[in-house]
């Protein structure tokens, strides 16, 4: 039962982010960082203090957000969308995540317990990691520059 749900919450936010830009849940994360921000709070994102995080839902599926706002190269714009999955059985979760990702997107490389993919025609790549109880995806738009 956990393994459906968490194929379901892979495979909705999947369809949530285009191919063509990079959009998450209905917003252009390439556009204004305020406007960007103005629109996860009127989704219903919170703010989390235990995970100091957004938390909300996506397609029915609870799962935390962070944003970096830093590491970028043009200013009012986002580097990273950093999205936790939470899971009760996290290494079969992960090996699912990975091969359901293989066949949407084109894997670039491996490096660790870590899989990267280019995910979007504009140049952003997506990196799967496992964690103690969640999956990490991490969104590495355009104009992420780590500092």
């Amino acid at each position: 039962r956990t393994m459906k749900k968490f194929i379901f919450a892979l495979v909705s936010l999947m369809m949530s982010i285009s191919a063509s830009a990079f959009d998450f849940d209905g917003i252009d994360l390439n556009g204004n960082a305020v406007e960007i921000t103005r629109q996860i709070g009127m989704k219903g994102y919170v703010y989390d203090d235990t995970r100091d995080c957004l938390r909300g839902e996506c397609k029915g599926n609870e799962i935390y957000l962070s944003i970096n706002y830093n590491d970028v190269t043009e200013k009012n714009k986002i580097g990273q969308l950093i999205v936790d999955i939470p899971l009760n059985n996290m290494a079969s979760a992960f090996e699912t995540a990975v091969k359901i990702f293989n066949v949407v997107y084109h894997q670039t490389e491996k490096v660790g317990d870590s899989v990267k993919y280019t995910v979007s025609e504009d140049g952003t790549q997506l990196v799967v990691s496992p964690a103690k109880d969640y999956i990490r995806l991490t969104y590495n738009t355009p104009f992420y520059n780590k500092k």
